[in-house]
């Protein structure tokens, strides 16, 4: 299908849709109906936003493109469902998939004719040719390094790993395969010199088509910032977590369960030992948007287990945190990263520990909302003095207080186990919270911002 048609299609068919349900597809604006359309009520949203007050916000007319600020600028819904960016090409169309789904559109004619992407195609292609190699004598090296690394020589050709050939192979191989010099210039794989002889691995979208690729090198001892190189010119914004592509297919058939790993490592030694429901970020960062596309895709728990040091701690208390800001989010639990002690992170505990010390650390995850507020109490204890226990019930309260509806059940439990630590009464608490915190009944906004930079995850845990 050509861009201009995909236009048509949304411009058509998808933006009337949307204005007549947009109280259904974009509820957390809790739109209302007025003479001219809809004005949104949120007023957290608006303000954290759009830094305007809800009735600023508007969608007026028989199919607008986006939403006004009365007497101010104006977001396209493909925008803000891109995360604040104008999607280009593919992108748009992702993107006017995503709202004709909010809008109960069929998408089915956008699956005719699709343009090939020859860039994917070549991405794809150059991925095989790297397989090739790692299989060949001259992948024998990288091989050896997976190896001491702690990875099962027979589970290497299962990992989705390859091998970055020298630049006149892969110029070779891709010119023989049709593609021209400009088009492989332009994408990429021969931009950096570095490149060569690194293992290399392939970072899908969900439908599985190859949009960057991270190439690691083998000297464990070189500069750390340079370890781990990407494509130019390739962008991972937007894109859902390393290897969950490979776990999207036939998830009907298993729980809709999913580990959140900090590194490809972890994740290479976990599916090297037959855990397949993993996936990595590839660092440390998330927004409400990242697991507002979890919960899209239809994972309902993920398990969160970071690197146990100190930006894997923080990094866990604010992914929880985003979970909770979000609209939409998968049942959050917490692998607590001091529990990996005194391993650094999952790719170490398994290498010392094998498999089973994965599986023993895993049972003891615990709920999300729980371990943060817990996490707020920092160090205090029943035998803390009154002043230093309610200091910590403020901190908490603070952090449970705006939590959406959606999350009451886990507010509940975090409750009872704040003032257990606090040698409280669970009813006092409830109380005390509800009094000071408590949004009013029906709450629907989620929290409005982060306490991490006035409340500093604790550096150490007493485990039990």
């Amino acid at each position: 299908m050509e861009p201009r048609r995909v236009g048509d299609f949304y411009v058509e068919v998808v933006l009337p849709r949307l204005q007549e349900r947009l109280d259904e597809a974009f509820s957390e604006f809790g739109w209302k109906r007025d003479p001219l359309g809809w004005v949104a009520t949120n007023e957290e949203l608006s303000h954290r936003m759009l830094g305007v007050r809800a009735e600023r916000v508007v969608s007026h007319g028989p199919a607008p493109r986006g939403f006004p600020v009365h007497g101010g600028h104006a977001t396209l819904w493909t925008a803000y469902v891109h995360g604040g960016t104008t999607p280009r090409g593919e992108r748009f169309l992702w993107a006017v998939k995503e709202i004709a789904a909010r809008a109960g559109v069929d998408t089915t004619p956008l699956e005719r004719d699709q343009p090939r992407d020859r860039r994917a195609e070549l991405l794809r292609d150059f991925f095989a040719l790297s397989q090739l190699e790692l299989g060949s004598e001259r992948g024998q090296k990288a091989r050896a390094y997976l190896e001491r690394r702690g990875l099962p020589g027979e589970a290497l050709d299962d990992l989705g790993l390859g091998v970055v050939p020298t630049p006149e192979r892969t110029r070779a191989t891709l010119l023989g395969a049709g593609y021209s010099r400009r088009a492989i210039a332009a994408s990429g794989v021969l931009a950096d010199s570095r490149w060569p002889d690194r293992i290399v691995s392939a970072w899908r979208d969900e439908r599985g088509q190859v949009k960057t690729l991270w190439a690691r090198s083998l000297d464990d001892a070189g500069d750390a910032g340079s370890r781990y190189l990407y494509l130019r010119g390739a962008r991972r914004t937007g894109l859902p977590p390393y290897g969950l592509a490979d776990i999207l297919v036939g998830l009907d058939e298993k729980p809709r369960e999913l580990v959140l790993v900090e590194g490809v490592f972890d994740l290479l030694q976990l599916r090297a030992r037959g855990i397949v429901n993993v996936a990595a970020l590839g660092g440390t960062a998330t927004r409400p948007e990242f697991f507002e596309r979890l919960a899209r895709l239809r994972i309902e728990t993920v398990t969160l287990c970071l690197d146990n040091d100190e930006a894997g701690l923080t990094a866990t208390a604010r992914a929880v945190e985003q979970s909770a800001r979000a609209m939409a989010s998968p049942t959050i639990l917490v692998l607590d990263p001091h529990r990996l002690a005194p391993a650094k992170d999952p790719d170490g505990l398994v290498r010392a520990g094998g498999i089973q010390a994965w599986q023993a650390v895993l049972e003891q995850r615990e709920c999300g909302i729980a371990w943060r507020a817990l996490e707020l109490l920092a160090d205090t204890n029943p035998d803390s003095p009154a002043t230093i226990r309610r200091e910590a019930l403020t901190r908490a309260g603070a952090w449970l207080g705006p939590l959406p509806a959606r999350l009451t059940l886990e507010q509940e439990d975090a409750v009872s186990a704040v003032a257990a630590r606090c040698a409280y009464s669970p009813e006092a608490v409830q109380r005390a919270f509800r009094a000071r915190y408590w949004s009013e009944p029906g709450r629907d906004s989620a929290p409005s911002g982060s306490l991490l930079e006035r409340t500093p995850v604790r550096r150490s845990r007493a485990l039990t």
